[in-house]
This record gives C-alpha cells, structure tokens and sequence, in this order.
C-alpha cells in the first residue's frame, strides 16, 4: 500500500482544500516514483512513473546522510503549488505561457542563480540547491525538471558537450529554456555552435528530448566526477557505469569511465571508453589527450604523439596537451621537439611553473645541467613549493 501522500498532509496542515490552490493534487500524485527508497529501484520503473524530484533526492541521501529527501519534496510542492496558484491568479492554462510565471517565480522573486564556476562537487545536488539557491547547469535544470512535473508541463532536459538545459515540447509548441539565463531562450543553432554539436552522428544523445532515466544518466555522470573530486573512487567508478548503461551515446560519460579506468590502472579498459567516446565526438580535444595517455601508460609513444598533435589541432592552446607531447617525444629521445612544445607552451602561459620544472626536467635528461637549474630557478621564482624542482636545483648546483 503507497504512503500518504504529502498533499494530504499538505491538506491537513493548511486547514483545507481550499488554501494556496491547493484544491486539485498536482500532476505527480499517486507516482509510483513517490514512494520508491533506492536508484535501483527508480530505474525499474516505467518513464511514466518516475518522479524526477524524488529519484535525485535519493541520491542526495546517499552522498549526505544528513539530508532528509521528503523534507526537500515538500519544498518542491510548496513551490509548484505557489507557482500553480499564481496561475489561476492571472487565469493561465498550465501550458507553454506557464514558463514565464515560473521564470518570474525561481529567479525574479526568488532569486534562484547560477554559480560562476562548477567546482563545488556539492552544487549538483537538489537539496543545495534548494538551500543555497544556486547551482550550475544540471543542477538547476533538475530543479526545473522537477517543478515541471508537478505542474504537468512536457518539459525535456537537453543535453549536449560540457552543458545541460530545459526544453518545453508539447507537440506543437517547442522552445529551450537556458536555467543559467534565467530561462531565457536560445534556438538550437546557438547550442550547436556554442558547445561544437557532432552534428553527422544520427546516433547521438545531443539535442535530443531525453527520457527521465537518460536525465539520471546525465545526472550519474556529474555524480562519478563529485565522488573523484572527494576521493571515493570506488562510489564514482559504480555512477560512471551506471550512467554508460543508461546513456551508451553519451561521449562526456564514456570519457568519464575511461579516466577513471587509466586512474586505477585499468588500461585496456579506458582505452576502449576514449575509442567509444570519440567515435560519438571525434572532435572532443580531451578524450584525444586523454588517449594519449593512456598509450602512454602503454609506452606505444607513437600512437600517444598521434593522439596530443590530434588534440592540439582541434585546440591551439591546450597546454596540458603541449605538456603531454613533451613528455611522450622526451621518452623517445627526440629532445628538440620536446622543447619546442614546451616553447609553444610557455609563450601561452609565461607564469607557469610546472612548465619550466618540466623543461628543467628535459635539459636534466639531456644531460645539461646548467640549463636544467636555469629552468629549475624560473619555476621556483614562480612556485617556491616546488620541493622537486628545490632538490634538483641543489642536485646539480
């Protein structure tokens, strides 16, 4: 037997049908997905009843044991039903004219915003969300996915490389909804030149409407990155497999397991995910420097070059890139187009330390000493933690 709902409780403790518009349920109630107390368990749904709110509460509960998940749903109802209620108020049908009260809702009044930069592992999760008002592209666009089915709006997320965003689709009326603009609106030729769309792989998950479980996907992939940024590889590796098998064409997803196969030695198997990721994408600079390293770790250096000059076609100023061939044509001994990609790129970045440590370490192999401690000395002018470079420079001096 289901639970009872959080709109009879809502009912109860509001003094009756009739407060906030609240005389009707919203658009989720009696959801299979309401009720379920795993991923596991969401994923053997079916898309019409998952509830998406919930499904990514349930892995807020996993990554923070304290983080109550059907507090947040009730936030999450109170919200659809104050944007339901203005609605009725200007006498507003829940349709494609709803988009505006809800944008007017979350970032108006509300004052829901985007983070300037995604590095906070915690920002992807709707309780941070709800509680700090802010988040990155994912995050937000799950906040609005989730108030959309509550209100019953055919709202779709949108994924293509390095991005996510809401689009409304009724069958007849079809706009985007960019959640870190505020949502506003953008056609999909900007998303194919903005974020380079591969757009010859009929195959491919970008642009596309995706289902509830492919959002999850999405979500799992961004989930296995917050779980390597605080050390659980172990947690990460089961998201980034776990969101492959629900997104197969997803190249961000495929890369993804690939690094953390090459991080626990797992060679053969990341170079099979970077291989499946760039036939999806083949114009992803990282997953062709990614590559690379992994024939590096193989010490099949010829293919390795092949992949960092791949890379640095596709981006002139990927310095982790200029660092990487380095280091593959240092192996082979061909020490001159060594220091010439260092040359390339320190012009791009006159500060960087770890570059001059690496040129130091290519003079030191060549067996020139003096210009390795030159090198050595510009990288600590720099960095003076560079506790390497200090035992070198004391080394040969």
């Amino acid at each position: 037997m289901k639970k009872v709902s959080v709109l009879i409780i809502a009912v109860l403790v509001f003094g009756g049908a009739d407060s906030f518009g609240r005389n009707e349920p919203l658009a989720n109630e009696g959801k299979d997905g309401l009720y379920v107390k795993s991923i596991e368990q969401v994923l053997r749904l079916d898309e019409s009843e998952i509830d998406l709110g919930t499904a990514v509460l349930i892995i807020s509960e996993q990554w923070n044991q304290n983080v109550y998940g059907r507090r947040y749903l009730t936030r999450l109802d109170d919200m659809a039903f104050e944007i339901r209620r203005r609605l009725e108020a200007k006498n507003l049908p829940a349709n494609y004219r709803a988009i505006e009260v809800i944008n007017d809702y979350l970032f108006d009044e509300s004052g829901f915003k985007s983070v300037k930069d995604a590095g906070d592992p915690k920002d992807l999760f709707l309780h941070t969300v709800l509680d700090k008002k802010r988040g990155y592209c994912l995050s937000l666009s799950v906040l609005y996915l989730s108030l959309g089915e509550r209100l019953g709006l055919p709202l779709y997320g949108v994924v293509v490389p390095e991005h996510f965003f809401v689009r409304y689709d009724d069958g007849r009326v079809r706009f985007n909804i960019e959640t870190t603009g505020k949502g506003g609106s953008a056609d999909d030729e900007h998303y194919i030149k903005k974020f380079g769309v591969p757009t010859d792989n009929g195959d491919s998950i970008y642009m596309k409407n995706l289902s509830k479980k492919q959002t999850l996907g999405c979500f799992l992939n961004n989930l296995g990155n917050s779980y390597n940024d605080v050390g659980d590889a172990d947690a990460a590796l089961r998201a980034l497999e776990r969101a492959v098998d629900l997104n197969p064409s997803l190249a961000e997803s495929l890369t993804n397991l690939g690094n953390m196969y090459l991080n626990e030695g797992y060679i053969a198997d990341a170079v099979y995910q970077y291989q499946q990721a760039l036939k999806i994408n083949p114009s992803d600079a990282k997953t062709h420097n990614n590559l690379g390293n992994a024939y590096f770790r193989r010490d099949w250096l010829n293919d390795a070059i092949a992949e960092y000059t791949q890379a640095l076609k596709l981006d002139a100023n990927f310095i982790e890139a200029y660092k990487n061939l380095a280091g593959a044509y240092c192996k082979k001994e061909m020490y001159e187009l060594a220091i010439m990609q260092l040359d390339h790129a320190i012009r791009m970045e006159p500060k960087n330390a770890g570059l001059y440590r690496q040129f130091g370490d290519v003079y030191s192999q060549m067996n020139d000493y003096q210009r390795a401690i030159t090198q050595y000395k510009k990288a600590l002018k720099i960095d003076s933690d560079l506790a390497e470079a200090i035992r070198l420079v004391r080394q040969h001096h």
